[in-house]
Order: C-alpha cells, then structure tokens, then sequence
C-alpha cells in the first residue's frame, strides 16, 4: 500500500467528528488499552475480517477473471465492538497469508514470495524498519485495511503476487490475517470463490 493512499484511508476512516468514550488499541500482544488508562485483553472475535478479488478498494468486485489477469485482493476488517478500536498496518507480507486452492488443491506461492517472507522474518524486519501504523476502526463500520495482488497479470513487470498466473479453474481462498504489527497469531477471513476461464 503506497503512503498517498494510507494517508487518504487514513483520512476517510479516521474522521469520524465523534468524541469517542473509550478507544481500544490492539498492539504487538493484542493488549487493549482504553482512554481511561485501563489495561486488559480484547478477545480477536470482536474483528471480522472479509476478503472480496476485482477491484482496488471502492471499485466494484468480481468474481470471473480471463487467464492471465491479474487477481486483485482486498481486506476489510470490522470491530463488531461498541468502541472504537485501533490496529496494527505494516504491510501483507508481515500480515497476511492467503490459502488458494484450485479445484479442492492448494498452490503454492511463487518461489519469489517464499523467499521475502524467510528474509523478512530472518532479519526481523517489520521490526527494525518500523512500518507499523495504526488504522482506526469504528464499531460496525468496515474499513479497508489492506489491498495487493492476489496474482501478477501476465504482462505485469512486478513479482509481487502471492502466485503465478493462473490456469482456467474454479479458485477459494481464504486468507489468514495477524491483528498485531509483525508477528502473533492470525485471524481467519470468510472463504469467497472466484472462476479464472480461458
């Protein structure tokens, strides 16, 4: 996620005018902190976390892609709490981990992948870098937190997505999300299909 577009979620989720009475603050140990000084755990099931494939955040999604396509992935997350909540966002390699399976198998990611995500946890880096921001989720509202490809077009210069291009096919995927900033348990998203054809 580039700054200019944190800032503008930032912005749009960040001004609600409201004068919250509590603020919860989920960190690297899910330790909550509201505004009253008190400390005390928040159970991961208030955060509901739904994927959707199509677009980047605000376009329409869909779920029929032609092979060679890129597959864009979009997280949202929604505190089902009655107070404000914050959470950790430092990036989908630290974060996220999507599950793809075509026809009932899963794939693998690409072999460029699986080597950034041994280097960043090898060198520690979302901790030495100091990535991390804080997105602030209002009780019931959703809020887009994160958005990369799922996979790379077959045109795409980039080695970004999560796996190679797919063949025509019938996709689910779910994807496995941490609430802190770069390591801890994950959190599972609803499940979606998506068809690639030829």
């Amino acid at each position: 996620m580039n700054i200019a577009a944190l800032v503008l979620l930032a912005m749009m989720t960040g001004g609600t005018g409201a004068a919250p009475s509590r603020c919860i603050q989920l960190g690297p140990t899910q330790q909550a902190a509201s505004s009253s000084g008190q400390q005390g755990q928040i159970s991961a099931s208030r955060i509901k976390i739904t994927i959707a494939t199509g677009g980047i955040p605000y376009r329409a999604n869909k779920n029929t892609f032609r092979a060679g396509e890129p597959v864009p992935l979009v997280i949202t997350m929604t505190n089902t709490g009655s107070d404000l909540v914050h959470v950790c966002e430092s990036g989908t390699l630290y974060q996220d981990r999507p599950q793809l399976l075509r026809d009932g198998k899963p794939l693998v990611y690409t072999s460029f992948r699986q080597s950034m995500m041994q280097v960043v946890e090898r060198d520690k880096t979302c901790n030495r870098e100091d990535l991390p921001q804080q997105i602030l989720l209002p009780p019931n509202e959703p809020t887009v937190v994160d958005w990369s490809n799922l996979v790379e077009g077959a045109s795409s210069l980039y080695e970004d997505g999560w796996y190679e291009s797919l063949p025509a096919g019938k996709y689910t995927l779910i994807v496995r999300r941490r609430l802190s900033c770069c390591d801890g348990p994950f959190i599972e998203s609803n499940t979606i299909t998506f068809e690639v054809v030829p």
